[in-house]
């Protein structure tokens, strides 16, 4: 039974540090202090592709999120746009990356690019029989794990803050941006 005890402990305590630090170390790349590097398998809607080096020289928030996902809805998508209409005197750029079904979408968000003033970017459209492809990985850039996320660049483009999940994306977001003005 004392065997049983340890092995049980040892196992709660493995358990318990690996959630613990998964609630605080983002394990997939871009991460502070990197440039991120290419999007690949991302393009605009209105079709031209998607170039990180068209927003260097000022800050930039990269969001990511979708209509289907409730907390992207409810927190993510308003506080970028909160942010964007409060900072965008100041160079603030926006490139919101929409997870949603490129097939359906896209005439719909061209429309709503339009509406918002900074631009939306879906997948690019699979190759026929890859259509249901719903993973979250842009090639050398990274893989997104939650939506909403929010990767906030300085004007150099080095990531300065990476936000994930509604409530703390609402919460978080107008501060972060606010620093890279500092």
């Amino acid at each position: 039974m004392q065997k049983l005890r340890a092995i049980d402990l040892l196992g709660l305590a493995v358990f318990v540090t690996f959630w613990a630090l998964s609630s605080t170390v983002h394990a997939w790349q871009p991460e502070i202090g990197d440039k991120p590097r290419a999007m690949e398998q991302l393009e605009l809607v209105s079709g031209a592709p998607v170039n990180l080096a068209d927003y260097a020289g000022k800050p930039l928030i990269i969001y990511f999120g979708a209509d289907w996902c409730a907390p992207c809805v409810a927190n993510g998508r308003p506080a970028v746009i909160n942010a964007f209409n409060q900072y965008k005197t100041k160079g603030l750029q926006v490139l919101f990356v929409d997870l949603g079904d490129p097939f359906k979408l896209r005439g719909k968000k061209l429309a709503e690019s339009r509406d918002l003033g900074f631009p939306i970017a879906m997948r690019s459209l699979p190759p026929t029989g890859q259509e249901k492809m719903r993973n979250f990985d842009f090639g050398t850039f990274g893989t997104i794990q939650v939506v909403p996320t929010a990767i906030i660049l300085d004007a150099k483009g080095t990531v300065v803050s990476k936000i994930e999940q509604g409530t703390k994306l609402r919460d978080q977001l107008d501060g972060a941006v606010e620093a890279v003005f500092r």
